[in-house]
Formats: structure tokens, C-alpha cells, sequence
């Protein structure tokens, strides 16, 4: 398994003292970003004819292991608030929504060629699992509103078969068509379609309770969620509030010294 893991062609086993030891290459989580290069993969694809078939692994995890991924990622985090770092920077979100579609079928794309194209003792290679699939789409559709529930159309144009699971829900507020025409309505305003999107869902998610404690709440946080006019906006709102809170806690901290009760009984003067 180690030979070939090392540009040298690393020994499989030491046999005496001068045998160079087995050890250099580095073996674990094939998508790990936590090194700069995964060097055993690519020595492996580079000295094994037969570890060609991993290629298309390796170009994955390069992909993934990107220096700066800000334009990737959403600049709110997953409570929906903006977060200045010290140094004036913001600190970004989870992955976009288009972002996280385009890594689902990348990675579909790399399993499908793998099992067309690989060895016969990888023809199953199974990189995500059905039921990882199916919780990612709930994530999606249920807490995230995505309502457009892509995930089983990816599947379906990379796999070239039905994706095996059901719709979520069968009397969902919004279908492919309505979903179009409210994103045509909203233009190229992406936080407009989101809250919108967002709150047709949350309605329709209430729709069937005797009461519906917990409604507003969840609009209003929809509506905190997505207000702004755009990124832009956002980050300059969340830098004023930062850059407000030492006044806020200096005037407070003066006002309690105003408010301080004289003491009910002084002690007497020894001058």
C-alpha cells in the first residue's frame, strides 16, 4: 500500500538497518486540506499505473482547497448576523447557496467517472452516501428554505438515473414555475428573492398548526436575515454598531457613577 506513495518509490517494509524506513507519506482523509499538497496521492497517481484512476480525486481536493473563499461563502453567518473581526474585516458564512449546488455535482461527477471509468474493484466507489444525500436535501429545502429542491435534479443529470427519494413535501407552497416567476419578479436582487422566498416558506411551514406560536418570530428573523440592500450595506451597518459599542459602554458606565445613591449615613469628619 505505501510502495509508490513517495516520489522515491517509499520501501513497503524494512527488512534489516539499512533499509530505509516506511513512513514519510502520509495517509488519511483523501479531501484534507490541512496540508498544502497531498503528496502520497499524487506520487501514488504518478508511480502506479494503476492508481490513474484516482486522478480526478486528486483535482477535487485541490479544488477544495482554496487560499481565500470569501466569494464563495455568504457574508452572513448561520444565525443570519454579520460579525466584524478586530481588524475591520468581516467574518464570513457557510457556503453560498450556488456554491454548495456546484461542490454536490462535483463530486457526483467524480464518483460517476470513477465508476465508468476505474478498475473493476472500484466500480461502487461510494465518495457520498445515499443517506448523506438525502439529509443534505432536507438541510436544504427545510432549514435553509431553498425551496427550489435541487438537489434530486443534480442527481439525476450527473447519475443519469432518478434520484430514489421523495419530495419532501407533497403540498409544497411553491413549484418549479412559481419559483421561476418569483425570481423573475425580484431581478438581480438575490436578498429581495431569498426573503421573499423565505417567508412564503415560513408561512406555508405554520400553515397546519391550531396555534402558531412562534410565527412572528420566525418572520422577523427572516426579515433580520435579509433587509438589506446588499452585502455592501450589511457590512457597513455591522462596522457602525461595532464601531458604536466602546461609546455605548463608556456613556453607560457614566451614567451609572451620575445615578450612584448618596449613602444614608456619612461618617463623621476628622478634620
Amino acid at each position: 500500500m505505501y510502495q509508490g506513495a513517495s516520489p522515491d518509490g517509499e520501501c513497503p517494509l524494512v527488512v534489516d538497518s539499512t533499509t530505509p524506513s516506511c513512513g514519510d507519506s502520509r495517509f488519511g482523509c483523501w479531501v484534507c486540506t490541512l496540508v498544502e499538497k497531498d503528496k502520497s496521492m499524487a506520487a501514488m497517481i504518478q508511480n502506479d499505473d494503476e492508481k490513474e484512476w484516482m486522478l480526478p480525486l486528486l483535482e477535487l481536493r485541490n479544488e477544495l482547497d482554496v487560499t481565500d473563499d470569501r466569494s464563495l461563502r455568504d457574508f452572513r453567518r448561520m444565525n443570519g448576523l454579520v460579525q466584524i473581526m478586530k481588524d475591520g474585516r468581516h467574518i464570513p458564512g457557510p457556503y453560498t447557496q450556488a456554491s454548495r449546488e456546484r461542490w454536490l455535482r462535483r463530486i457526483l461527477e467524480v464518483q460517476q467517472w470513477i465508476r465508468q471509468n476505474g478498475p473493476s474493484h472500484v466500480r461502487d466507489l461510494e465518495l457520498i452516501s445515499l443517506a448523506e444525500l438525502h439529509e443534505i436535501r432536507r438541510i436544504w429545502v427545510v432549514e435553509k428554505h431553498e425551496i427550489e429542491d435541487n438537489l434530486p435534479s443534480i442527481y439525476e443529470e450527473v447519475m443519469g438515473q432518478q434520484f430514489p427519494g421523495e419530495r419532501i413535501d407533497e403540498s409544497q407552497a411553491l413549484g418549479a414555475a412559481e419559483i421561476g416567476l418569483l425570481r423573475e419578479l425580484c431581478g438581480d436582487d438575490q436578498l429581495h428573492f431569498e426573503l421573499m422566498r423565505e417567508l412564503l416558506d415560513v408561512e406555508h411551514q405554520y400553515r397546519t398548526m391550531s396555534r402558531r406560536a412562534g410565527l412572528y418570530d420566525a418572520i422577523e428573523q427572516s426579515i433580520r436575515r435579509s433587509f438589506y440592500q446588499d452585502e455592501t450595506d450589511a457590512v457597513d451597518r455591522a462596522r457602525r454598531k461595532e464601531n458604536a459599542l466602546p461609546k455605548r459602554a463608556k456613556a453607560g458606565d457614566e451614567m451609572k457613577t451620575k445615578e450612584q445613591p448618596l449613602p444614608l449615613f456619612q461618617s463623621a469628619s476628622t478634620d
